[in-house]
């Protein structure tokens, strides 16, 4: 009996390593071939929803992106002169780039999944003179190499979608070993707030997912529940989707002119990657505030 619960579990286990492994191997693979997409979106590669406040020109969508990082900064709460921040899914470094600017004795790390990422991220700060310098490195952000307790902030911009289950469970507790006592934690993503999907809404919401290589969306509730269980406090949620929205109306316009200047008279092959980039902000419109329950969000909090 112990001998076939044993290899029972094992069997469990190995299913599971490969599930993660085939999730990660899908992720790469999409930015790989769509990331450098995203420069239609942004020049800068500001590969999120953009922040608006009030008196900003809704038509300027660069500066937009740039306010979301402003405001993800504004609630880390920094204390010190020289702090050690992580960008917890960096993508190509454009937050982190944007950080170098206000922070320059800040010590600026960054971790992706992606080599293409890396290694094109690395030639972007390369190519910014006397900037502050900005580590790069590949790995998973569930299980870092970083020692424990070694930063004063961490943040997740669009990114802790990626990460296992519907209260990203792994991340959080990751997040909660590296950071300090009193390191701060803001995470600015899309989640499925309360209520419920209906209909074809469940559907198109899994296609929306394997369009951006998704496995679980975040659900806000079990996620705030994540951070009380590990201890944060100071714990606030910040319902964002009046904020994103202007930018989010760019998306139409942005595509209209990428599948001219793509698709048309484009030379890079367009393989599923791209059409599903193309395809998922389309989705997202259905299932969405005010149609559906998924709406952003930014959430922050404090590492007791």
């Amino acid at each position: 009996m112990a001998t076939a619960l044993s290899t029972a579990r094992a069997a469990i286990a190995s299913g599971s390593a490969a599930s993660t492994a085939a999730t990660a191997e899908n992720f790469q693979r999409y930015y790989q071939e769509a990331g450098p997409d995203y420069v239609a979106w942004s020049p800068n590669f500001n590969m999120h929803f953009g922040f608006f406040r009030w008196g900003m020109n809704p038509f300027q969508r660069e500066a937009m992106l740039e306010q979301m990082n402003r405001e993800v900064l504004r609630r880390l709460c920094l204390n010190t002169e020289s702090p050690r921040i992580l960008d917890m899914g960096c993508g190509l470094g454009a937050t982190l780039r944007n950080l170098a600017r206000q922070l320059p004795a800040a010590r600026l790390h960054g971790i992706t999944l992606v080599p293409w990422q890396l290694q094109q991220g690395r030639l972007l700060n390369r190519s910014i003179p006397n900037s502050v310098p900005i580590t790069l490195t590949l790995g998973d952000y569930q299980r870092t190499q970083y020692a424990s307790a070694s930063f004063d902030a961490v943040y997740a911009i669009e990114s802790s979608c990626y990460a296992a289950g519907a209260n990203k469970s792994a991340f959080l507790r990751e997040a909660d070993r590296l950071l300090r006592p009193g390191g701060r934690i803001v995470v600015a993503d899309g989640f499925l707030g309360p209520g419920k999907l209906r209909g074809p809404q469940k559907s198109i919401c899994r296609t929306l997912c394997d369009c951006w290589a998704i496995d679980t969306l975040g659900e806000i509730e079990p996620f705030t529940r994540e951070l009380q269980r590990l201890g944060f406090r100071d714990i606030a949620v910040e319902p964002m989707q009046a904020r994103v929205t202007p930018s989010a109306l760019h998306v139409p316009w942005v595509t209209l002119k990428f599948l001219i200047a793509s698709v048309v008279f484009g030379r890079r092959k367009m393989t599923r990657a791209r059409w599903n980039n193309i395809l998922a902000p389309i989705l997202l419109s259905f299932v969405g505030r005010p149609i559906g329950p998924m709406a952003y969000y930014i959430v922050s909090a404090t590492r007791a």
